[in-house]
């Protein structure tokens, strides 16, 4: 028995084809899949290629469905589930320390596993020994639970910027990332949030979702305009989520007194290296805090907080395609068009 697949064969190569249907592993799951969302790595991936696959694989990490086959007694078949992508050991020094997205021995679907841009996922049993698949609430449809892949990574990136009450935030870059960003500092007390975006309609898109002057065109004088709205002191905290060039240099410019740079973005191979003006972070104690992916505790709390309902999920999901249109969904994302873009297998 076979069925569709989304498959990464190398740089520029997806293919949309028959792959072997999954077996139930022992202990485990096998989940039909509703919706998987693309992400900016499955894009760079799919143009740059990735160490990671090292052949033709079945890529997707933002993935929820029904639970078809069970091998389990805490899911039962028809459960609607959402799955992280990444498996942490639970053995190791990062994962002590509660930096499981940091576990050395981390296995990740569409990685190092079958991901979920196919009509179903087998999810192993260690997915289920780690908490890696949560059953959905009531108030979370299961077309809408692959955002909490992104979310959890917001989540983690939020944390680890220690957004909290009275902070005022700049997010650089107004894609379905950048609006989850500007929406959990709003849930986390922010005092103030504003993104930018060169994108007019995903300036106009973050008003619409979040409220007015939330969304700003980078229009000549972006920057000097932002500034302004601190009376020139600049941000509490300025998130990259972007991966333009330019972004750390406009972070630093950005940024006020004892303020926190979330390098939250990733960048592609081939982008130039950023200088940083050690002055500027000495003399203004600025600091510059990395952010990667996100945890299964993580996971388990986004998708708690979409069920709460903080955003229109319907505004931010803006495409709904067929998986045999993937590549054309690709192409959509490339050109920035919406905000996340999700198949349906």
């Amino acid at each position: 028995m076979t069925l569709r697949a989304a498959v990464l064969h190398g740089p520029n190569d997806l293919r949309v084809e028959e792959v072997p249907e999954p077996k139930l592993p022992s202990g485990g799951l096998v989940v039909r899949i509703r919706a998987v969302g693309i992400c900016g790595s499955d894009l760079r991936n799919w143009r740059h290629g990735s160490p990671r696959l090292r052949g033709p694989q079945v890529i997707g990490h933002e993935m929820a469905g029904y639970v078809e086959q069970s091998d389990s007694t805490e899911f039962a078949i028809g459960t609607p589930v959402a799955v992280c992508p990444g498996m942490p050991c639970l053995r190791c020094r990062s994962c002590k320390r509660g930096h499981a997205n940091l576990c050395p021995n981390r296995r990740v679907f569409g990685y190092d596993l079958p991901g979920g841009m196919a009509q179903a996922l087998a999810v192993p049993a260690e997915a289920l020994a780690c908490k890696a698949v949560v059953r959905l609430p009531d108030t979370l449809p299961v077309e809408f639970a692959p955002l909490a892949e992104p979310l959890h990574t917001v989540l983690n990136g939020q944390a680890r910027a220690r957004v909290g009450a009275g902070d005022s935030v700049l997010v650089l870059g107004l894609g379905a990332i950048g609006i989850l960003h500007l929406a959990v500092a709003r849930s986390r007390g922010a005092s103030a949030i504003l993104g930018v975006d060169p994108n007019e309609d995903r300036a106009r898109s973050a008003c619409e979702i979040l409220g007015p002057d939330v969304g700003l065109l980078m229009d000549l004088n972006w920057a000097q305009r932002v500034l302004d709205l601190t009376d020139g002191q600049g941000w509490d905290v300025v998130v990259i989520a972007n991966s333009a060039p330019l972004s750390l240099s406009n972070a630093m410019k950005l940024i006020g007194p004892s303020g926190r740079i979330l390098a939250f973005a990733g960048a592609s191979p081939d982008a130039p290296m950023f200088e940083v003006d050690l002055n500027l972070i000495h003399y203004r104690q600025v600091e510059i805090i990395g952010s990667f992916a996100g945890t299964p505790a993580y996971y388990r709390a986004a998708v708690d907080w979409l069920a709460e309902r903080h955003l229109p999920l319907d505004l931010l999901v803006t495409a709904r395609l067929p998986l045999k249109d993937a590549v054309e969904g690709f192409e959509k994302v490339e050109r920035g068009e919406g905000l996340k873009t999700m198949l349906e297998p």
